[in-house]
């Protein structure tokens, strides 16, 4: 362990010596039972460590789970304490997650939030020809959930779409 640097560790009282103790490896803490979760099931989460994939998180106190970085659109840091869904459960028993819903849960969480910004701001410069780092910058999502969102509110009359962006249809 360095200085200045966060690490999550397991703390315990010694039995041997009946004193606070703590432990970074934290695999003999964790359940090796079969995972007991379903996909898009809300569960709460601690961020481990940052890897090559994505980010390690540990699922309700209990197993392992790991969210992968091109699903992440803000910031995580070791530590953080947040809400994630359960992505899949794969053969192996390992488990991917997901810090926003799956499915036509996300894609509704999405077309909300578009909704209240054009609300707000009437007009916003984004389109399904945009840069999806423009759309996670703008909306915290990715381009596909934002098409997705776009056609629902599109489809029930909500929105104008124009060739530079999308327009609050004033329409009711």
């Amino acid at each position: 362990m360095e200085v200045g640097k966060k690490y999550l560790v397991f703390t315990y009282v010694d039995e041997e010596t009946d004193r606070i103790a703590a432990s970074s490896k934290l695999d003999q803490f964790l359940s090796d039972d079969d995972p007991d979760y379903h996909e898009g099931q809300e569960v709460d989460i601690i961020i481990y460590d940052k890897s090559d994939l994505g980010y390690k998180a540990i699922i309700n106190k209990s197993h392992w789970g790991l969210i992968y970085g091109n699903q992440v659109f803000e910031k995580i840091e070791t530590g953080d304490k947040r809400k994630a869904y359960i992505g899949k459960i794969r053969d192996d028993n390992k488990i991917d997650l997901t810090l926003t819903k799956v499915g036509g849960a996300l894609v509704d969480e999405v077309a909300i939030r578009l909704y209240q910004k054009l609300k707000e701001e009437k007009f916003i410069a984004l389109h399904d020809k945009s840069d999806p780092e423009e759309i996670r910058r703008i909306l915290g999502t990715s381009k596909k959930a934002f098409k997705k969102a776009i056609g629902t509110l599109y489809k029930r009359r909500l929105i104008i779409l124009e060739d530079n962006g999308l327009r609050i249809s004033e329409q009711k």
